[in-house]
């Protein structure tokens, strides 16, 4: 009687079935991962690269830029018919590109050769595996617009720039009834920066919290204007520290904003901008502060409306300004400046362009069939000159012999320039 022993075997089989079973999954996943991970890695490179090739856009577009204006202040006029990078043809391609927002107007006023498609090459990477017979990645920007006519004026204040003087220039700056200015961006924030944004218990608290978490700055703003004859600047300096009392007329005033959480207010009238030019009323102004229903995106926004200029004539575009300042010099925050043509309930309901202050460029770039586009601002005006952050005002017979007030609340002075002591203060004289 022969004995079937095959039982013993089927355990060894089921063995090596289950192994086979097991290594296959390990090995397929991790092909699965390894060519996942390479996918990402190449659309990581592709992406690097095209956003490389708008920012050569940019860059383009800042020398197109400098060299029209530098054509422009020596007197040059357009010329198409003239030679490929001669001044006259510079500013004719570049005032016909704005004109038109071409995609092309930075490539036609350098004179950039361009590709089978059109576009401004950057690069091309030859592949190593076919002995650079064809092209592995193909570089280039495929539209870059500019113009000089902004909605609004951007920039960051930070530690180590808290200062920025901005021009307000307009095609007609009669029209400019007011500022609408915002700082604090969601950007500054962070993610969950919004919880921390509003500090205590107290409704009307100022805006701090966690000592790892910012919340909007104090921020202070100089508004500087002029009077003009025939068109022309016609000012006294003098009249940059004084007001004319008796028909509400200015040329500077001192604007301090403190972000609040609860009842604020968000407009300040002419006759405030006025009263706050003399140094009595350097009172701080409290601005509501709300970034979760901000509806562009910066946390506080205040509309300020312009006074006369001290002689009531109309202001000069050449000598109005604003200097913005982050006194405490932290933490970095976004700032937007506009101009209002109407104000309805305390708010800006039309606005107008600034003109000449900053380019904003538009920029494309591509890498093989990925592309990148990217927006960025080009000072148009020289904004980092020394300014003095701080300075004392000496005046009488002995000007230096000064006493030197240190206050919580307060900073006065009278008219004579005499000082006026607070009941906090202590003083030291030289």
């Amino acid at each position: 009687m022969t004995k079937i022993t095959t039982k013993r075997g089927a355990v060894s089989i089921y063995a090596v079935v289950f192994l086979t079973l097991v290594f296959g999954i390990i090995t397929l996943s991790f092909t699965r991962i390894i060519i996942g991970e390479s996918i990402i890695t190449v659309n990581t490179d592709l992406s690097k690269s095209a956003y490389d090739s708008a920012m050569a856009g940019v860059e383009d577009a800042k020398i197109a830029i400098l060299k029209y204006h530098d054509c422009l202040s020596q007197g040059y006029a357009p010329n198409a018919g003239s030679s490929v990078g001669s001044c006259q043809r510079i500013i004719y391609e570049m005032q016909k590109g704005i004109a038109e927002s071409s995609c092309d107007v930075v490539t036609n006023t350098l004179g950039r050769e361009t590709g089978d498609r059109g576009e401004t090459i950057v690069q091309e990477t030859q592949s190593k595996n076919n002995n650079g017979s064809a092209s592995y990645m193909e570089q280039a920007y495929t539209c870059v617009k500019i113009t000089e006519e902004t909605d609004d004026y951007l920039t960051t204040l930070t530690n180590a720039d808290s200062t920025r003087i901005i021009p307000l220039r307009s095609a007609d700056l009669s029209q400019v009834n007011a500022i609408q200015f915002s700082w604090y961006s969601t950007a500054n924030a962070g993610v969950d920066g919004e919880k921390y944004m509003i500090g205590g218990s107290d409704s009307n608290t100022t805006l701090k919290d966690n000592s790892e978490k910012y919340a909007p700055p104090i921020i202070a703003l100089e508004i500087f204007q002029t009077d003009s004859s025939g068109g022309v600047p016609d000012f006294n300096v003098a009249e940059l520290n004084v007001n004319n009392y008796n028909s509400r007329g200015t040329d500077h005033a001192m604007l301090i904003f403190e972000p609040r959480k609860g009842n604020a207010k968000n407009f300040v009238s002419k006759d405030s901008v006025y009263d706050h030019s003399d140094k009595y009323n350097n009172d701080m102004i409290q601005t509501q502060c709300n970034a979760t229903s901000s509806p562009n995106g910066f946390a506080c926004t205040v509309t300020i409306e312009l006074p006369d200029t001290y002689r009531h004539t109309p202001r000069v575009s050449a000598t109005t300004f604003l200097k913005v300042n982050l006194p405490y010099k932290r933490p970095n925050t976004d700032i937007s400046v506009a101009l209002c043509k109407s104000v309805n309930d305390n708010a800006c309901s039309s606005y107008t362009t600034l003109t000449g202050v900053q380019a904003a460029v538009d920029s494309t770039g591509r890498a093989n069939d990925l592309y990148r586009r990217i927006e960025t601002r080009i000072e148009l005006v020289d904004l980092y000159y020394p300014y003095p952050e701080y300075a004392l005002h000496l005046s009488g017979n002995d000007a230096s012999d000064k006493n030197f007030y240190v206050t919580r609340n307060c900073w006065k002075s009278d008219k004579s320039g005499g000082a006026q002591g607070c009941a906090n203060s202590g003083w030291v004289s030289d």
